[in-house]
């Protein structure tokens, strides 16, 4: 079995305190780092305990700088972000995706609760409803009929994965959230424990996991903060609905996502051909030396 462990910074125990003013990062951010580190190793345990023969970990936070390769549980892949890559992580390859260190989408009153860009973006809908990073990573897995096994992050994280997701999906609590920058962290150990156990019975019991369903049409809607923020989707000629909206629309959720995050319409199709019957170059190397 093949799982894909995507990762953020805001989610793990342990990671508390404002923002810098200057990004969406923490003032400990050594402290968050190894927080962060702690609990995939855990996460690792419990899906090598269940039969996992393959583990990659996507270094999900900022710049993809957030996880010490000398750290990480020696059976993990370590895949961190560039640029000029495909909009994906996933593949049709993998059995199960987890979402570790998981925040709340903006205004939701999670800690550091944003998405993907707290200065940025004042709010994403999908096909009208409203969604955040946790559910277009779920939307991303759905893609390659890939289904999320297990949430991890703050209550208000877990809670909005269930009501995408479905109560039973495994979450794992990490810290209650007071306010945006105000948390109860929950004892370490206890979260990890958690973790490793949540893990395993999420991979024992794949088979009773659901993908979530994908619309045949796709729609996002994303309203910006400013509206100079609009500029460059404007150039790209996505539709403007007001000075601070954009609406991306596509039949194929890959492409959706390529656009938002400025590829004009039809380019990233083009250049990497991306169907949910596709291997990513990683798995095609990987694959390549096996033989």
């Amino acid at each position: 079995m093949k799982v894909l462990i995507l990762t953020d910074l805001e989610g793990p125990a342990g990671v508390n305190g404002r923002s810098d003013g200057i990004g969406n990062t923490m003032l400990n951010v050594p402290t968050a780092c190894q927080a962060l580190v702690n609990e995939v190793n855990a996460v690792c345990e419990g899906l090598v305990a269940a039969g996992c023969d393959e583990i990659v970990v996507l270094d999900g936070h900022g710049g993809s700088n957030s996880i010490d390769i000398f750290k990480l549980h020696p059976k993990a892949q370590l895949f961190q972000i560039g640029d000029w890559a495909p909009m994906v992580a996933l593949d049709c390859t993998y059995d199960a995706l987890i979402q570790l260190g998981a925040h709340s989408m903006q205004s939701a009153g999670g800690y550091m609760c944003h998405t993907f860009n707290s200065h940025n973006v004042a709010q994403m809908m999908l096909n009208g409803e409203p969604i955040g990073e946790i559910g277009m990573g779920s939307y991303q897995a759905a893609y390659f009929n890939v289904p999320t096994i297990l949430v991890s992050g703050d209550d208000v994280a877990c809670h909005e994965a269930r009501a995408l997701l479905g109560d039973d999906l495994e979450v794992v609590p990490t810290k209650a959230s007071v306010n945006r920058y105000t948390t109860v962290n929950y004892p370490v150990q206890e979260v990890y424990q958690n973790l490793r156990d949540a893990a395993e019975r999420a991979l024992r019991n794949l088979d009773k996991s659901k993908v979530l369903e994908m619309p045949e049409h796709l729609e996002l809607t994303v309203r910006f903060m400013c509206p100079n923020n609009t500029w460059g989707a404007i150039r790209l000629g996505i539709e403007q609905l007001d000075e601070v909206t954009m609406r991306y629309r596509s039949d194929d959720f890959i492409e959706l996502w390529a656009q938002r995050n400025g590829w004009a319409p039809g380019v990233h199709t083009k250049r990497f051909n991306i169907t949910p019957e596709w291997k990513h170059p990683h798995t095609l190397a990987r694959e390549a030396f096996k033989e």
